[in-house]
């Protein structure tokens, strides 16, 4: 049991405030109440340090730092300037700075355009085009969501409804964005992975391919199912249908770079609910191809298919259908569940929006920088977030949890942004990325709203603990350098933000209110 006990109700300092507040001077009332939030506060800087001190991590460096987010009042302060790598800590600069630059209305916009007997695809870098969870709350008419094939034929439907039996040429126009499609940074031996999407200015299906691989006795699996249906596709398959006591699911696939040559590796024990991913290299070219394919399939005649050039005249022409994604739905997904194709995205886009070129990682990361030194009042806390790229997934990223905290604070009391903002983070016990943690913790009736981040021998946890009365206060909790798994890590966050919760509904006891 911690001090703080002591400052609740029935303790010595509770029942003397209990007592005798109506005959203290008010001089001396503010006094002891001052006395007693501090008495709170320390209790809740000896739970983190003791918390820190008792954790088992070799090699570990830790860095903490809770405010009060009304006051923007530090309370506790540990290795907090320290510059540490942020992981996916750093998409909440980015869907932030995003807000701020590109507003809470804004919307991608990815359209198709009639120029003639030419069809041009117009990216806007939109994440959220033919996003398969996005797929799946979509509504047409009745029906309550669609899938990817379904959704493509709208397009050729529309096509087919303009009367055009013979085209000339699809155009994709993807200029929205540079066509670096890796960030340079990014673990080479990781981008056949689901969370190394490329990042385009024509995104589709998240950038990549879904396979359902079936087992077949004595064989090589059956990988003939997978979406978006593309037949040209070079496909080598070394996996095996082991079916023994000791065997598993172990699917997965290889890509080389720059290519779309995959390779199928691993067991099929059993056929596959779930989709094993991979990675599509140069989606706008990818989808082009598709997308003329299908409109061949209605009966279209389609003359040829490219990229537009970079130095082509911009394009136009009648709009035959588009997609929009809004801004709030792209934030939430960037932050409640985490998907680094999303701020990727909006750090791009924050750089086309702002400068007459490209979006890039350097122009957005540009922005980025300058929107945080524009919304945190200390240039000296700001100077230190050094910007690689918006997911958090280069380890180039440097944050301070100080910067994070004073980041944080700056969007509860924004009526414009802060609604938006807030409502994108996942909630403890519930959803996105965090609806596995703080499951069952006593937090005293508070809400627990925020952004986990891991990568190799990175741990990080910041967001906002909100009591019922609603006051509220920003942590951020990083861990780096540790050696072996992230429980232990995790376990300490999850140990801090329990005493930050407690530390809260014992000043809610005392009447300290919001600090």
């Amino acid at each position: 049991m911690t001090k703080q006990s002591e400052c609740r109700p029935g303790g010595p300092y509770g029942a003397l405030q209990l007592v005798q507040r109506r005959r203290i001077l008010p001089a001396a009332a503010a006094c002891l109440v001052a006395a007693l939030g501090c008495a709170t506060h320390a209790d809740l800087r000896l739970d983190v340090e003791l918390a820190i001190k008792t954790t088992v991590m070799p090699g570990a460096k830790v860095a903490v730092s809770i405010c009060d987010t009304q006051s923007s009042r530090t309370l506790v302060s540990v290795n907090a300037a320290v510059p540490m790598i942020p992981a996916s800590n750093m998409k909440l600069f980015t869907s932030g700075a995003a807000l701020h630059v590109l507003g809470p209305d804004f919307e991608f916009v990815t359209r198709l355009l009639r120029d003639g007997d030419r069809l041009i695809v117009v990216g806007d870098g939109d994440p959220g085009f033919a996003d398969p969870y996005l797929l799946d709350e979509m509504q047409i008419g009745d029906q309550d969501g669609i899938d990817l094939e379904s959704f493509l034929q709208i397009w050729v439907t529309r096509v087919v409804g303009t009367g055009l039996e013979s085209i000339s040429e699809i155009v994709v126009d993807d200029r929205v964005f540079d066509r670096e499609f890796v960030h340079p940074t990014w673990p080479v031996d990781q981008l056949n992975r689901r969370y190394c999407a490329q990042i385009a200015g024509l995104n589709f299906h998240l950038n990549l391919l879904h396979f359902y691989p079936r087992p077949r006795k004595g064989m090589r699996p059956d990988i003939t199912i997978f979406e978006p249906d593309a037949r040209w596709l070079k496909l080598t398959n070394r996996a095996t249908s082991n079916d023994g006591v000791h065997d598993n699911n172990t699917a997965w696939i290889a890509r080389q770079i720059g290519t779309n040559n995959l390779t199928f590796l691993g067991n099929v024990k059993f056929p596959y609910r779930s989709p094993v991913p991979v990675t599509v290299h140069d989606m706008p070219a990818f989808f082009v191809r598709l997308l003329a394919e299908r409109l061949e399939a209605a009966g279209v005649e389609v003359g040829g298919y490219r990229l537009i050039g970079l130095q082509e005249p911009p394009s136009g022409g009648e709009v035959v259908a588009a997609v929009r994604t809004p801004m709030s739905t792209v934030v939430t997904r960037c932050n409640r569940d985490s998907c680094n194709l999303y701020a990727e995205c909006l750090l791009k886009r924050m750089g086309s929006a702002l400068i007459p070129q490209s979006g890039s990682w350097i122009n957005g990361s540009a922005i980025l920088r300058h929107v945080i030194h524009e919304r945190l009042a200390d240039p000296t806390v700001s100077a230190k977030v050094v910007v690689a790229d918006g997911s958090g997934l280069s380890r180039e990223n440097r944050v301070t949890a100080e910067s994070i905290t004073a980041w944080l604070n700056t969007f509860p009391n924004d009526e414009r942004l802060g609604p938006t903002f807030i409502g994108s983070l996942a909630v403890a016990g519930k959803t996105g990325t965090l609806r596995k943690r703080l499951k069952n913790a006593k937090v005293h009736g508070a809400l627990i709203q925020g952004k986990s981040g891991f990568i190799n021998n990175v741990s990080t946890f910041s967001g906002y603990v909100t009591m019922p009365d609603g006051q509220r206060r920003s942590f951020s909790i990083l861990v780096n350098g540790f050696d072996g798994p992230a429980r232990p890590a995790k376990k300490l966050q999850d140990t801090i933000v329990v005493a930050i919760a407690a530390d809260m509904a014992a000043a809610v006891a005392l009447g300290l209110g919001g600090e």
